[in-house]
């Protein structure tokens, strides 16, 4: 059963007083310019998708860091790092409604020796969260430093979650690559992999899963090929596909999706991962950089009729006059931006 996101509600979150994103697609591209806060998107939505879990607000910020984060750091996710406002997401998706609410509850240390006053942190992060956007949140969970000093968490056991979601990030770990390709060898699940890679390469064969590494079988190699000496592109492809194929995703984040590929990479790429996405019940949300990467995606959809429905590109910007908005871009738009070299990210 499909379980997508409609749309999106951001206020007081990251840098964003407030956004509004309607009309997702099952294929949502976000662009911008730098630091106009495409990944604090993709985490918006993570955090509506486990909004139960109270050490996801955590886990953004070690994404963010790539190391160990203390309870304080997560006052990087209210706006202006402002510990009295209230971030807040909202969302309609195919089966109802979201809603998720933050709030701190704070220490001040003691004067220091200079007369000074303390430094204020989070004792408590309180996360309120519930199935009514327009009605008070009637689940909540904690997330706290315990005597020990480490994070520790309150659950509320009333709420089961039915959505699952993955985010992907911006690397290209060919050790995950591997461990998630033995895994569907195991779960009888190869073939989606292989099928994927030859939407990608027609002259790849095969792929094998050995001690020390993935290698591809191709067409007029006697042996096989290294993983590590296949293009970026391929290997992209390979991690993306075999991550998500490894569980029954609903939601699906990967960000600066083209990290590390050659422009003329793209088009493979998109073929490969609109091909897998008309196949399975999967939304992607993805961020770009790259313009050669959105005019890809725009040649793909125009060569496959079928594509065409299944992507929007949402440009993000911060206005003078109306604040942060979200500027959609079906294939009718996104093809006429493109071909007369309109700027769609600014």
């Amino acid at each position: 059963m499909e379980r997508f996101f409609r749309d999106i509600e951001i206020t007081d979150f990251r840098g964003f007083d407030h956004l509004n994103m309607e009309k997702f697609s099952k294929v949502n591209v976000f662009v911008g310019a730098n630091n106009v806060g495409k990944t604090s998107i993709l985490e918006a939505i993570f955090m509506l998708v486990g909004m139960s879990v109270p050490m996801l607000p955590a886990r953004v910020n070690y994404w963010r860091k790539n190391s160990n984060v203390s309870l304080d750091d997560i006052r990087y996710l209210f706006h202006s790092i402002n510990l009295k406002t209230t971030p807040t997401l909202k969302a309609h998706t195919t089966e109802g409604e979201r809603k998720v609410q933050l709030s701190a509850s704070l220490y001040v240390d003691t004067e220091s020796a200079n007369g000074s006053s303390g430094h204020a942190g989070i004792k408590r992060l309180n996360i309120d969260f519930g199935t009514k956007i327009s009605e008070d949140c009637p689940y909540h969970t904690v997330l706290y430093v315990g005597n020990d000093g480490s994070m520790q968490q309150l659950i509320d056991d009333k709420y089961k979650e039915q959505m699952n979601c993955l985010f992907i990030s911006s690397d290209k770990n060919d050790s995950n690559a591997l461990s998630n390709f033995v895994t569907l060898v195991k779960r009888g699940k190869k073939d989606i992999v292989l099928e994927t890679l030859q939407t990608f390469d027609n002259d790849i064969t095969g792929i094998e899963a050995l001690p020390d590494g993935l290698y591809l079988s191709m067409k007029g190699l006697k042996e096989l090929l290294p993983i590590s000496m296949a293009g970026d592109g391929v290997r992209r492809v390979l991690n993306i596909i075999s991550t998500i194929a490894t569980e029954d995703y609903n939601v699906v984040m990967i960000d600066e999706i083209d990290t590390g590929l050659h422009y003329s990479a793209h088009k493979l790429m998109w073929k490969a991962i609109l091909n897998f996405v008309s196949k399975h019940d999967i939304q992607l949300f993805v961020t770009t950089h790259n313009v050669e990467c959105l005019q890809s995606l725009t040649a793909v959809m125009e060569k496959e009729e079928a594509y065409r429905p299944l992507a929007a590109v949402y440009n993000v910007a911060k206005t003078l006059k109306r604040g942060y908005q979200a500027y959609r871009y079906g294939y009718g738009e996104l093809r006429e931006a493109v071909n007369n070299a309109i700027e769609i990210r600014q």
